[in-house]
């Protein structure tokens, strides 16, 4: 596959996802009961915070599987600091730019590291989170039957997702970039310490469910902390396709979709992406705006790091 198609394939589905939600939007959202659902959110505030501390201990399980990578005696607080910063500039730009921001900032902090070895870094634990995601949503498969009666486009937006993802995935695996950091990752990954790093990358993954479950807990929606981590992972792979800040549009379309193969009908559906995505809006922005005052980086720096986006 050359650049211009690939380019074109991933445009293409992300059109596709952007058709989905505006359908969504114009037939299955009810203001009333979005409003009422908000209304639920503040009406549980233990619920609200106890969801959100697990989704940030789900962070500390990235950090800490960072530092064990890079084995380099790094601050586990230079490691969260490079991911929240990699998560507010992700819920600001159209497009992924965080990792450029997460490369540098550890550079930066840590002048042991060189930006070669943290630029490596990073991009294996991006591999690694995409295996894995993949991973739980095989395993969901297995237990969540997929409805037979679908609407039309949302089961061609399904399919085309999942080809141009196969094919994604071939093109880079048969690089030999790729191929080379494979090498790195095998080396950096044998013995106790990759066991260690693998457990912890995917046990964060298993986390990060908790905020919609929360939020299904909150609106009395039948979903099982299961479905909840297996339509995460089905919604996080979606997010390839980000198109606009954090995602906004790809979130809510693959998350409506998948939870009505989970049972719960559309507008529901689409309300509980909403206010799941809001979350971690929210999230973001109060995570971002500390290590901000952590650690502050000069806006010049920011627009010349981001340009390296992952």
């Amino acid at each position: 596959m050359n650049k211009t198609v690939y380019k074109f394939a991933k445009n293409a589905v992300r059109l596709i996802l952007l058709g989905l939600f505006f359908f969504l939007v114009g037939f299955y959202f009810d203001k009333e009961f979005m409003v009422e659902a908000i209304g639920q959110m503040l009406e549980h505030p233990f619920i609200l915070f106890s969801v959100l501390g697990i989704y940030f201990l789900s962070f500390l399980l990235k950090g800490m599987a960072w530092k064990i990578y890079l084995n380099e005696h790094v601050r586990l607080s230079s490691c969260l600091i490079g991911l929240f910063y990699s998560l507010l500039f992700n819920h600001l730009f159209p497009l992924k730019v965080g990792d450029g921001l997460r490369v540098m900032v550890m550079n930066q902090r840590e002048k042991q590291i060189s930006v070669a070895r943290s630029f490596h870094s990073v991009f294996v634990l991006r591999v690694m989170d995409i295996l894995f995601l993949m991973i739980l949503a095989g395993i969901g498969l297995l237990f969540i039957p997929l409805p037979l009666k679908l609407p039309g486009l949302y089961s061609i937006g399904l399919v085309g997702c999942a080809v141009l993802i196969g094919l994604l995935l071939f093109r880079y695996v048969a690089s030999d970039f790729l191929s080379g950091q494979l090498k790195l990752l095998k080396t950096a990954l044998s013995g106790g310490r990759g066991l260690i790093v693998i457990t912890l990358v995917f046990l964060s993954w298993i986390l990060e469910g908790a905020i919609l479950y929360g939020v299904s807990m909150i609106m009395l929606e039948p979903l099982s902390m299961g479905e909840a981590v297996w339509v995460n992972s089905v919604t996080i792979i979606g997010q390839l396709f980000q198109f606009a800040p954090g995602g906004i549009g790809t979130y809510e379309s693959v998350m409506s979709y998948t939870l009505l193969s989970a049972g719960i009908p559309l507008g529901i559906g689409l309300s509980m992406a909403i206010v799941s995505h809001g979350l971690k809006f929210i999230f973001s922005f109060i995570a971002g705006g500390i290590v901000i005052a952590v650690s502050p980086v000069s806006i010049k720096n920011v627009k010349r790091w981001s340009r390296m986006k992952g």
